[in-house]
């Protein structure tokens, strides 16, 4: 093993070696990518409520025996949590292309007595895929890069099993969200825009991107969970190998509008081409639903441990309660108190807007962000006085 100054960290039910990120500084933080091996310690939330959702998922498709792959393992404590935390795992595949990496996976893996659960191996990514596709796929397939997951999605679908899990991480939240929108023509072949609810674009461009290599194979993806926390963006899917699917989520396929001088926006069906171009665009994007209210509901709310972090729970928490909010993208308080000249509480808002007998719940992309079916050109005149 490389010589390098490691220390121990617990994570969930995890014991693991990493890196001593004191040692790796930049601009007085530790920067996770200068390191010899990549550990963010600030991505435990996005692991512990990745544990939730596989949980989840095993009681949604009434799975057992499942095998998981993460093809970009690192220091192996995805894998390994996995391992440990998540009900109905038979085997783990590990992998990372850099030796190191490897090195301090194995003791990783030993260190948590999971030798028999987890295999490591040291290969790259795609080739990884590709021959999981020709030995009978895998069940999960979780693929966390540093950046985009662009690179990695086709072998994922063509080494995913019928009904698998797919959950991919981006963070390139700025090129999905509008802030470099020609770098994300290129990377995901979409055109975001800086509408008040670019958060929700940009994860509505990772999810139609997704979809877009799907239907190439006839198979269908079905969000189950999808959220922003942060810096990345973070998707879970069943991906369903049927025409019939392939054509649903086709259908589920379109653009993103936003007029600022009514505050209307919505989705338009149409794929590849909108059904109208009157209006100012994004996309081409997915317009369906971001979440499965049932599996979130009945399934995922279970599995909140206790030793999760304050930050995760919350986040699971705040999923749950957005996913009965109608399928419109959210709106800010700043864009309706504007003519007020003066901020009105978000909860002052809900309860507003509630007692007319609309729906109305926040929304975790953004801390002033709601959703609600009420007209917002309405609300907007009504909270004016005219």
């Amino acid at each position: 093993m490389g010589e390098y100054p490691k220390v121990e960290v617990r994570e969930g039910r995890a014991l693991v070696l990493i890196p001593d990120l004191s040692r790796y500084m930049v601009s007085g933080r530790p920067e996770p990518a200068h390191a010899p091996v990549f550990y963010n310690p600030r991505m435990e939330v996005n692991r512990s409520v990745s544990v939730a959702i596989l949980n989840a998922y095993m009681d949604y498709v009434g799975g057992g025996n499942a095998v998981v792959c993460e093809p970009l393992s690192g220091t192996g404590v995805r894998s390994i949590r996995y391992a440990l935390e998540v009900r109905g795992i038979s085997r783990v595949v590990a992998n990372d292309i850099s030796s190191e990496a490897v090195n301090l996976m194995r003791t990783n893996v030993e260190l948590n007595g999971l030798n028999n659960v987890v295999s490591v191996n040291h290969d790259d990514a795609n080739h990884l895929l590709l021959e999981l596709a020709r030995s009978g796929g895998c069940d999960v397939i979780d693929i966390d890069p540093f950046g985009s997951p662009q690179p990695f999605i086709e072998n994922s679908l063509r080494a995913i099993k019928n009904n698998g899990l797919l959950c991919v991480t981006a963070t390139d939240v700025g090129v999905l969200s509008g802030k470099y929108p020609l770098k994300c023509v290129r990377r995901y072949g979409a055109l975001p825009r800086k509408f008040p609810f670019r958060f929700e674009v940009g994860i509505r461009i990772l999810i139609g991107s997704l979809v877009r290599y799907a239907l190439s194979m006839d198979y269908g993806v079905k969000p189950l969970v999808s959220y922003m926390d942060g810096h990345y963006y973070r998707v879970c899917a069943l991906i369903v190998k049927d025409r019939s699917a392939a054509l649903e989520s086709l259908g589920n396929m379109g653009f993103a509008y936003y007029s600022p001088s009514t505050l209307d926006r919505g989705f338009i069906q149409g794929f590849p081409m909108p059904g109208s171009t009157k209006r100012q665009l994004a996309g081409p994007l997915w317009i369906g639903p971001l979440w499965d209210y049932e599996f979130l509901i009945k399934h995922l709310g279970n599995y909140v441990m206790d030793y999760f972090s304050d930050r995760a729970r919350e986040l699971i928490t705040a999923l749950i309660n957005e996913s009965s909010a109608p399928n419109v993208p959210y709106a800010l308080t700043t864009e309706l108190t504007r003519e007020l000249g003066r901020e009105l509480p978000i909860n002052d808002l809900l309860g507003m807007i509630r007692g007319l007998g609309y729906h109305a719940v926040r929304t975790h992309f953004h801390v002033k962000g709601f959703r609600t079916d009420m007209n917002l050109e309405r609300l907007r005149d009504l909270l004016v006085g005219k």
